[in-house]
């Protein structure tokens, strides 16, 4: 999802009501986030601590999968007190399918897979035509990522985007009336792949148990996930 969508909003909901999970967050988002620490703050709950929470600040993650992505999680998975879920927050610039991808590396996939991939759509913007909150933002973090190999427009990474979904969240539906919400809904599920969820919600508020759990093993599922824009990674 894009800047402004409310990937950190949906996440600190999590976080207070992780009912016992050990949660390890990546994060990889500017001009949003910015801190680490920020995200925990009021979660009130033991599980969350400083440590758990990686911050990749050198450009799109999808752009930086060898240099800081894997490291990262070699890192994560090597601790003694293993995380039962790593969520990983990527910056909205970031193609889906490169990262999912990853999760095939040697070294990872035998200790780890993708419970599902979450695409979370500004429902207000969107209905609005501009897939984005504020474009302007979105373009200024463009600018401000030297390691951005790819130049592909808001509408094409927005299609990426739902078409690796197994989940999209639907936020910011206060904003809409019945109809539009239900247009919308509508509009996800006819680019969406076969079977995915599209849930309707306001100010990320969704139980745990609907964002983790979902079993899907995206990383062994990459054909069905076809990139409609592909870039080359390294």
């Amino acid at each position: 999802g894009f800047l402004g969508a409310g990937k950190t909003t949906l996440i600190r909901h999590m976080l207070q009501n992780t009912q016992g999970r050990r949660i390890a967050l990546i994060i990889n988002e500017f001009g949003d986030l910015g801190v680490d620490g920020d995200i925990l703050k009021g979660c009130g709950d033991e599980t969350c601590r400083e440590e758990d929470v990686v911050e990749l600040s050198n450009g799109c993650i999808c752009c930086t999968v060898a240099d800081d992505f894997i490291p990262t999680m070699e890192k994560l998975l090597a601790r003694k007190d293993k995380p039962d879920h790593i969520v990983i927050e990527t910056s909205g610039l970031a193609l889906p399918q490169p990262l999912v991808r990853a999760f095939n590396w040697p070294g990872i996939s035998t200790q780890v897979t993708v419970d599902g991939v979450v695409t979370v759509v500004d429902g207000k913007a969107v209905t609005e035509g501009r897939f984005a909150h504020s474009v302007e933002a979105v373009d200024e973090q463009r600018k401000l990522d030297e390691n951005l190999d790819h130049e592909t427009p808001l509408s094409e990474l927005f299609e990426d985007q739902v078409a690796c979904a197994d989940m999209i969240i639907v936020n910011k539906t206060d904003l809409l009336d019945a109809a539009q919400a239900n247009v919308l809904v509508a509009s996800l599920h006819r680019s969406a792949r076969d079977g995915v969820q599209v849930i309707k919600t306001s100010m990320g508020k969704l139980p745990v148990d609907i964002l983790l759990g979902q079993g899907i093993g995206a990383e062994a599922d990459l054909a069905s996930r076809h990139e409609l824009h592909h870039h080359d990674h390294d």
